[in-house]
């Protein structure tokens, strides 16, 4: 080889290998710039939290308890508020995260379980599709329970073949309207369901006052506002929906109580909100990272010994997570339920 080719493939080394450390100081330069932009993104901005429900619990009191927990595990530290915002079970709220609020992070969303049940059987009502959504995450799930006051004629679901109970329930897109009127179609039992109450506590009074004999409430409910009924035997437990609760050990799982697979099938379709529990998400066509940002500090917080404590402390209950990917594997399984399940379903609670 002459000198001249030996020089010109020299330069051309030196020429190729200039332009990588050129490309890797851009990339490394943008990388870093990207990452600062993520991270200070929410300096001295606030983060506003719209619940579903209004003031007092578990809701609401979950939510308060979460957003003074996540502004210390998000980068730039911001202020995280909350705001609520009842009506239609949560739908108020999602329909409009879904459609009105800002979509860069500073708004997000916490609904109560049946949002997603909501958009199968009302979606009239329910102007949203959860799949859009960014969910983040949840940290309590859910057991609905069929409770009633232990001086009930009634010591057990079976029972109720036989002997009229009352319970009491607000409409027909909640679960403590859905869970007693489920099991009564299916199990062809003799509860006879008074709606139009506000909420849990205004059944609650209603008990005491003997109007009805009981409510398909939450287990987290009871022990955010009688906690003495779990341990004093003033609930008598039927059956129940969701994850077992140690709090309620000898209750039967309605799925226990049926027998063809196409009834499972609808209670597990009924469980949705269950599974998912209170959770928190972002509106669709937030930016991907930022929406990472979220899930991680979420995931932090989860996983502190503070967290767990306040939770317990404030609501008798335990933390059971969800991470943000496993709620949007939930609402897209969910979503893909046959539409004759959804039309049992519907025609069994008289939607």
């Amino acid at each position: 080889m002459g000198k001249i080719d030996f020089q010109i493939k020299e330069n051309i080394g030196w020429l190729i290998t200039s332009r990588i450390l050129v490309l890797t100081i851009f990339l490394g330069t943008t990388f870093a710039c990207t990452q600062q932009s993520v991270d200070g993104f929410y300096e001295n901005r606030s983060i506003t939290i719209l619940v579903g429900s209004g003031p007092g619990g578990v809701t609401d009191t979950s939510a308060r308890i979460i957003a003074g927990f996540l502004e210390d595990h998000i980068p730039g530290r911001p202020t995280v508020i909350v705001q609520n915002m009842p009506g239609g079970g949560g739908v108020t709220m999602a329909n409009h995260v879904y459609r009105s609020s800002a979509r860069d992070g500073t708004v997000l969303g916490y609904s109560l379980p049946g949002v997603i049940l909501a958009q199968l059987m009302e979606p009239g009502r329910a102007k949203y599709d959860g799949r859009e959504f960014g969910w983040i995450g949840s940290a309590i799930t859910v057991t609905n329970m069929i409770s009633v006051l232990s001086d009930s004629p009634v010591k057990t679901l079976e029972d109720t073949r036989h002997t009229e109970i009352i319970i009491g329930a607000t409409g027909r897109g909640s679960l403590l309207y859905q869970l007693p009127a489920i099991a009564k179609e299916l199990l062809d039992l003799q509860i006879r369901i008074i709606t139009g109450y506000q909420g849990s506590s205004e059944i609650t009074l209603a008990m005491e006052r003997g109007e009805v004999d009981g409510q398909a409430a939450a287990l987290d409910y009871w022990s955010l506002s009688r906690p003495e009924w779990l341990t004093n035997g003033q609930l008598t437990y039927l059956a129940y929906i969701g994850p077992a609760d140690e709090r309620a050990p000898n209750a039967p799982h309605l799925g226990e109580l049926v027998s063809s697979d196409q009834e499972k099938e609808l209670i597990t379709f009924l469980e949705t909100g269950s599974n998912m529990g209170w959770p928190l998400f972002a509106p669709p066509g937030i930016p991907a990272a930022r929406l990472t940002v979220l899930r991680n500090a979420f995931s932090e917080m989860l996983q502190t010994e503070e967290f767990a404590e306040a939770v317990w402390t404030s609501m008798r209950t335990p933390v059971n997570p969800t991470q943000g990917e496993a709620l949007q594997t939930t609402v897209e399984m969910a979503l893909e339920t046959p539409e004759s399940v959804i039309a049992e379903v519907k025609e069994l609670l008289g939607i």
